[in-house]
């Protein structure tokens, strides 16, 4: 069974998704070529990178968490809304591991 695990990475998006082996996996197509995850892993994708700040601070790469904080809102919605969609596709063939919800909750 594949898991997909929501958490936010760099220039990756909150939709990770794990074979049976426990190996992350680019493509498992029922998630990864549906149009509607795609567009919100992808504007969750362009806000969380947005907090990455590079030669600022003093910092090579820094941080903004006052940002991620103010901003925190709009990416529960849209991890919401990953939630929602994976949920109404889910054919059995997968678990949804949220991560994400509760670390945005702590902010």
């Amino acid at each position: 069974m594949y898991k997909v695990k929501l958490m936010n990475e760099y220039l990756h998006g909150p939709i990770w998704i794990y074979n049976a082996d426990g190996i992350a996996v680019l493509k498992y197509p029922l998630i990864s070529d549906d149009p509607i995850l795609k567009k919100l892993n992808a504007e969750a994708m362009e806000i969380f990178s947005s907090y990455y700040e590079f030669d600022s601070h003093n910092s090579p790469c820094w941080f903004n968490h006052e940002k991620e904080k103010a901003e925190k809102g709009s990416m529960l919605s849209l991890i919401q809304k990953i939630l929602i969609r994976l949920n109404e596709i889910n054919d059995g063939t997968f678990e949804i591991e949220d991560l994400e919800t509760s670390r945005l909750n702590n902010l």
